[in-house]
């Protein structure tokens, strides 16, 4: 897996999967090293741990679909964040089910997936000390109720996990009840001016617009009004659309 440089310490780990693009992110401290999201497999954390040589690796969850936190095995960390409704995902047996479902339809291909459950959950922003560089982690629910965002203040960074996303955010049933709180946290966001760069973990990079874009279409489905979406598509974004207009009760 490449790993691209967005600026001087933090790089990007970027996979293509069978949909969809996926992204996660590496953050390099004076003492530490966090890693935001292990992606799908331990074979996707490859070349991180030279990044981080002798510096310990605290590992993110954005939340506990199986594309951001199946990868965890590849990379030596004893130190596991996440919200605490994600360590309940993983506790309640549902991590596990998604696996057990990935290996039967494709026999070998998750085999040397080890699943690990984070060891520190938190409900309210907490702030991680990298040795020069501080990494906020804010709980933001809505694509799922265990949803987190990491803003680098001193770098204007928003990792924005799949709470943005381009060309349109992804919906779930859960997602529907979470939609006020949601909007609500994203536009705090979008007004933010200390964020200068968003880093979804689909789509493209861009500034606060692609919080805004989100917004929008949120709000569109919110008010039971059909969203304006981009002319073409992929399959995968169109028939989400799709999806998310049916939950929302079109």
């Amino acid at each position: 897996m490449p790993l691209r440089e967005l600026r001087p310490n933090l790089w990007l780990t970027e996979i293509t999967l069978a949909e969809f693009d996926v992204r996660g992110a590496v953050i390099i401290g004076e003492e530490r090293v966090l890693v935001w999201d292990t992606l799908s497999h331990p074979r996707d954390m490859q070349g991180i741990a030279e990044l981080a040589g002798d510096k310990p690796i605290y590992v993110v969850y954005s939340h506990a679909d199986w594309d951001h936190c199946w990868g965890t095995a590849g990379l030596n960390s004893s130190v596991i964040i996440a919200h605490g409704v994600c360590g309940k995902r993983f506790k309640t047996g549902e991590v596990a089910q998604d696996l057990a479902a990935k290996q039967s339809a494709e026999p070998g291909l998750w085999d040397a997936v080890q699943l690990i459950p984070p060891n520190r959950v938190f409900s309210f922003m907490i702030t991680v000390d990298l040795g020069g560089v501080m990494v906020e982690l804010h709980p933001l629910a809505g694509h799922t109720d265990d949803c987190l965002v990491a803003f680098i203040p001193q770098w204007g960074v928003l990792l924005a996990g799949d709470t943005v996303e381009t060309p349109l955010p992804y919906l779930h049933e859960s997602s529907i009840p979470l939609l006020p709180q949601w909007l609500g946290k994203l536009d705090e966001w979008r007004r933010t001016e200390r964020v200068r760069t968003v880093v979804p973990s689909h789509g493209e990079i861009g500034d606060r617009s692609l919080i805004t874009q989100n917004v929008h279409y949120l709000r569109d489905l919110r008010d039971r009004k059909p969203p304006t979406v981009p002319a073409e598509m992929t399959a995968f974004y169109t028939e989400t659309n799709a999806n998310n207009m049916k939950l929302a009760g079109f």
